[in-house]
């Protein structure tokens, strides 16, 4: 890891589960100002979007991310 001149402050470490529910009260206080989805309907990736996400456009919204998704 390289080095860094930010001090790192342990007291200010979330768990998983706290930082999905910030996450999930800051997109809910986002909806109250934006529409909740604004995904494009159409665009130039579709075509690959859609081999990778299965028919689909990208992940669903609707469920919570999952960082070891990733690694498979």
């Amino acid at each position: 890891m390289p080095d860094t001149k930010i001090a790192i402050r342990p007291e200010r470490i979330v768990t998983w589960e706290q930082w999905q529910a910030g996450r999930a009260e800051r997109r809910r206080v986002g909806n109250l100002v934006a529409p909740k989805n604004i995904r494009r309907k159409k665009s130039e990736g579709d075509e690959y979007l859609r081999e990778t996400y299965d028919g689909e456009r990208g992940p669903p919204f609707n469920k919570p991310f999952d960082p070891s998704a990733d690694e498979k």
